[in-house]
C-alpha cells in the first residue's frame, strides 16, 4: 500500500505540473531553462522565440487592461443641418435618410453613391445587421466567402458577424440604400471618412494618423478577416478608446459637430 501511495503521490504530480507550466510564463521559463541542465541550443531557442511572443502578449494585456478604465466611445454627432456629404471631386455622395437619433436607435438609413470600381473590402460587424438594396445599377456583394451580383431592385443582408463587402463592378456610378439595425456609428463614420478624404488625410485605404484609423474602426464597429476575433475585437475597441482619451478625436469634430 505504501508503494502504491508513493507511486501516485499528489505532491509529486503538482511539482511536475508546476515544472512544465512554469515555462508558459516567459520570465519564469527563462529563469528555469537557464538554471536547469538544458543544452545551450535549447536555452537560446526558447529565449529568442519566447521574447517577442511575451512582449506582444504583454503589450496586448497592457492596452486592453488600461482601456477597461476609460469611458466608452462617444458615438454622438452634432445637430447637423446637412444631410448629404460629397467627395472632393463632387462626383459621388452619400445622403442620410434616417439617423439613429430620428429612429431612437432602431436603425440608420443612408443612400450611397459608389463610384465605378469603388467599394470596400471584406469585413464584419458585431453589433448590427447591414441590409443593402440596389437602387440603380448593379452591385457585387461578398458574403461569407461567396460573391453575388445584385441587380437594381434586389437586396442582400449581412448579419452580425458575417464577413461581407460591397463594390461597384461596372463603369457607371451605382446607387445603394444601406440600412443598419440597430443604429450605431454609421453616420459619424461616413462623415469622418468623407471629411478626411477631402482633406487628403488618407494614404491609400488607411488614414495618415493611425489614431484616426483606430477611431474609425471603433465608431463603425468594423473588423477585418484573417485576424482572430478574440484578439482583434478587444484590441480595436481599446485602441479607439485610448485615441479618444488622448484627444485625437478633437481634430475630427469639424466633420460631425
Amino acid at each position: 500500500m505504501n508503494n502504491l501511495t508513493t507511486a501516485f503521490n499528489p505532491a509529486d504530480t503538482n511539482t511536475n505540473l508546476w515544472k512544465w507550466t512554469s515555462f508558459l510564463f516567459y520570465p519564469t521559463g527563462v529563469f528555469r531553462i537557464w538554471k536547469g541542465a538544458h543544452h545551450l541550443s535549447i536555452r537560446l531557442l526558447y529565449t529568442l522565440i519566447g521574447l517577442p511572443i511575451f512582449l506582444v502578449l504583454f503589450l496586448f494585456v497592457a492596452i486592453t487592461g488600461f482601456a477597461l478604465f476609460l469611458p466608452p466611445l462617444d458615438l454622438s454627432i452634432g445637430n447637423r443641418p446637412d444631410r448629404t456629404v460629397y467627395n472632393s471631386g463632387g462626383n459621388y455622395r452619400s445622403t442620410f435618410l434616417k439617423t439613429g437619433a430620428e429612429t431612437n436607435g432602431a436603425y440608420e438609413l443612408i443612400q450611397v453613391e459608389v463610384e465605378p470600381h469603388g467599394g470596400n473590402e471584406w469585413h464584419y460587424h458585431k453589433k448590427f445587421d447591414e441590409h443593402f438594396t440596389v437602387l440603380k445599377g448593379q452591385a457585387l456583394v461578398g458574403q461569407n466567402g461567396k460573391e453575388y451580383r445584385v441587380n437594381q431592385g434586389q437586396s442582400a443582408t449581412a448579419r452580425k458577424g458575417e464577413l461581407h463587402y460591397f463594390s461597384n463592378p461596372t463603369n457607371e456610378t451605382i446607387l445603394l440604400r444601406v440600412k443598419v439595425s440597430p443604429a450605431g456609428g454609421l453616420e459619424k463614420s461616413v462623415r469622418i471618412v468623407y471629411g478626411l478624404a477631402n482633406d487628403g488625410q488618407f494614404d491609400g485605404a488607411v488614414t495618415k494618423n493611425p489614431w484616426h484609423m483606430a477611431l474609425l474602426l471603433g465608431y463603425s464597429g468594423t473588423y477585418l478577416p484573417d485576424i482572430p476575433g478574440f484578439i482583434q475585437e478587444p484590441l480595436v475597441n481599446s485602441l479607439a478608446k485610448i485615441a479618444q482619451w488622448k484627444g485625437e478625436d478633437k481634430a475630427l469634430e469639424k466633420y460631425f459637430r
